[in-house]
């Protein structure tokens, strides 16, 4: 299905300029509608004074996002873009953006330093990672939407990278490059089977894409840094993650790949649960 729908994440700060032009960029390279959600954290007495800085009166917060609202019509210009925005405490704001991002194609997020309150953006990129359905893009600095002739996926043969790859392909060109990275994998008589990697790229083979399986170790570096490495070093243009969650704690896939990975690397990272 082609991208129509697209969400873009900000916060009430004014680091975001140029996430902003890349998200109008992306909307418009894939000829899409682009809403901008824009969070306004209200203290808590978990949040007040450890992440969210506190103003002395609610009038405060309004005229934040009223000049946040400014500044996005301002980029826009003649762009039609819809401006919404949460006011609540930040666990509200948790819940809320992912019922929004159940309408979108896809969520753009910017790397944590175009946001005031980076735990906050985390936050709110895994809660919509996690219960909206939907994929979470995020976009490197200075990122210009193009047609994706190479790209990435880390697999591990779970349904999470399924759903990956399955987002993925969205972005693929008609025949793309498609390197299936397998982590430390071992022949299993589950998921991986007796060659890891090979039963997928018999599939995308038959769609017609040009797949190949690259081994990658983990060795000194953490999961999700060997997997972004190694997209890199094929030169990928995205890297496709499943991402799953259990307990308390969510973690990234396969196992090993820390929460952190959310912060962004030097090429988009997809990710779908």
């Amino acid at each position: 299905m082609a991208i129509k729908d697209v969400l873009a994440v900000v916060d009430t700060g004014d680091k975001d300029e140029q996430f902003l032009r890349d998200a109008l960029g992306f909307a418009e390279f894939h000829k899409a509608s682009l809403s901008v959600v824009i969070l306004s954290a209200l203290p808590s007495a978990d949040y007040a004074f450890t992440i969210v800085r506190p103003y002395a009166f609610l009038q405060d917060y309004t005229e934040a996002v009223e000049a946040k609202q400014e500044r996005i019509g301002a980029l826009a210009r003649s762009t039609n873009v819809e401006i919404r925005t949460i006011s609540d405490q930040p666990s509200v704001i948790f819940v809320k953006t992912a019922v929004y991002a159940r309408y979108a194609d896809v969520v753009l997020i910017g790397p944590a330093d175009s946001y005031d309150h980076p735990p906050i953006r985390r936050e709110t990129a895994e809660s919509i990672l996690f219960s909206s359905g939907r994929p979470v893009l995020i976009l490197p600095g200075g990122y210009k939407a193009r047609a994706i002739e190479h790209l990435a996926i880390g697999w591990n043969a779970t349904r999470e990278a399924t759903h990956a790859l399955r987002d993925a392909i969205t972005f693929a060109s008609p025949g793309a490059s498609i390197d299936i990275l397998v982590l430390d994998a071992k022949p299993t008589l589950k998921g991986h089977g007796s060659e890891p990697g090979a039963d997928i790229a018999r599939h995308l083979a038959r769609h017609g894409f040009v797949s190949r399986v690259v081994p990658v170790r983990g060795g000194d570096e953490a999961d999700g840094d060997a997997l972004v490495t190694a997209a890199r070093r094929s030169g990928a243009a995205m890297l496709a993650l499943g991402a799953y969650g259990h307990s308390r704690l969510r973690e990234m896939i396969l196992g090993g790949v820390t929460r952190d990975l959310i912060s962004g690397a030097s090429l988009p990272l997809l990710f779908a649960h």
